[in-house]
């Protein structure tokens, strides 16, 4: 895989990182809370429309990912209340919200993190292994598996706030704008917090301990 050696390597999952150490930042509490009271059916609904669309713009991403297409990946936001089941068998991408990881018991990989810090890995902004000795991100699993699809978003280069504004039509670069705009501010606001500070987010059932190094 570009770049990436060995298993061990996991600055490969964090790409051009520019965030540093100690720069993670989760919500606190209460939006976890909040969340419990969300139904994930219309989220689920809206995020499977936003990924086929990446996956019709994008069907470089299938061919990079290659062999780890058939791998089941669980991603878990650990200040928020859901969790997401992730396929790409087919050229196509299959998503599931659950609130418990017993709904996924044949996953490959499981990928734990503060919500902000999953989108900013995504984009490159943050430093994978900060968060990873900082146990701030934990990785169980398949490791290459992972590697491979960090390499396979960078390779294709997907701006995922302009492949979900799109579904907004005529509307598009307001939405578009509005979503960048909102990022960057939930990446600096108040509402959010630095992780050095006892942050230990949602619990999770059935949650190891970090990756071993």
């Amino acid at each position: 895989m570009r770049g990436c050696p060995t298993p061990r390597a996991l600055s490969c999952i964090s790409g051009d990182h520019k965030m540093t150490e100690g720069t993670a930042r989760a919500f606190p509490p209460y939006v976890a809370r909040f969340t419990q009271f969300l139904p994930l059916a219309p989220l689920e609904r809206i995020i499977t429309r936003a990924a086929d669309r990446v996956a019709t713009q994008h069907p470089e991403f299938f061919e990079r990912l290659d062999d780890y297409a058939n791998k089941s990946f669980v991603i878990v936001p650990t200040d928020l209340d859901w969790i997401a089941g992730l396929t790409f068998f087919n050229e196509t991408v299959q998503i599931r919200l659950s609130r418990s990881l017993d709904s996924f018991p044949n996953r490959d990989v499981t990928v734990k993190a503060p919500f902000l810090s999953l989108l900013n890995l995504m984009d490159g902004e943050e430093d994978g292994d900060a968060l990873f000795f900082s146990r701030d991100l934990t990785i169980e699993g398949d490791t290459e598996a992972i590697l491979a699809l960090r390499n396979a978003l960078d390779d294709a280069e997907i701006d995922f706030i302009h492949e979900c504004a799109q579904m907004a039509g005529p509307l598009s670069k307001p939405v578009e704008r509005g979503g960048k705009t909102i990022l960057e501010t939930l990446r600096h606001s108040a509402l959010t917090r630095n992780n050095d500070v006892n942050h230990t987010g949602a619990p999770m059932d059935g949650m190891s301990e970090p990756f071993p190094t």
